[in-house]
């Protein structure tokens, strides 16, 4: 008992006070019973510290990883939009006021609302034809574009060092089983294999 009743009393040398007499009671027991089991508060406090402490370290770890997993995934969605969507089926129509996924002319399209040039191929004018020639067989350039693309899955492949052209388009060549659609409408007359110069289609 304290000298002054009235003195405030200290929890922790009470909690000491009680281990020092829960350790020598059992110490006692221990002493007539061979096999005794003594337990210790303190060291009990200590595991149970210990135990919460990994736990938080683990909390903050995973929630570290998940956010570098998302800020990595984050950063690489836009470059890779172009060539991962490409593998999915989409359905092409001519290009009105909205372009989402749709052909504009006979080399070039808009896919998941990325405008995609396609690179080894030069087709005549559809906006600002020299003559009428090269308008009409601009629309047919088109249009077998179209169909070409809605006959199932294919790539989109980067060519050479670049990736955008001037216009801010993607540069890329279509591959369906290995085969460029451009090589398809050169061999249809309605493309040439592009050497980096416009030729007339008049």
């Amino acid at each position: 008992m304290a000298d002054n009743p009235n003195e405030a009393r200290d929890p922790h040398n009470d909690l000491a006070g009680i281990c020092m007499t829960f350790q020598r009671r059992s110490e006692k027991q221990r002493v007539g019973k061979p096999g005794a089991v003594i337990f210790d508060f303190r060291q009990e406090l200590h595991r149970q510290k210990r135990a919460k402490r990994r736990s938080l370290a683990m909390l903050i770890g995973g929630g570290l990883l998940a956010g570098a997993i998302g800020g990595l995934v984050g950063i690489n969605w836009p470059a890779s939009t172009a060539s991962a969507q490409a593998r999915a089926t989409h359905s092409f129509a001519v290009c009105g006021t909205i372009r989402q996924t749709c052909v504009v002319d006979g080399d070039t399209i808009w896919l998941e609302g990325a405008k995609i040039r396609i690179a080894d191929i030069d087709t005549p004018e559809i906006t600002s034809p020299k003559c009428d020639a090269e308008y009409e067989r601009g629309i047919r350039a088109r249009d077998r574009l179209a169909v070409l693309l809605n006959e199932g899955e294919f790539e989109l492949r980067p060519i050479g060092n670049r990736d955008e052209d001037q216009y801010g388009r993607k540069l890329r060549v279509i591959v369906r089983s290995g085969r460029s659609l451009g090589d398809q409408l050169v061999s249809e007359n309605l493309a040439r294999t592009w050497t980096g110069g416009r030729e007339s289609w008049c």
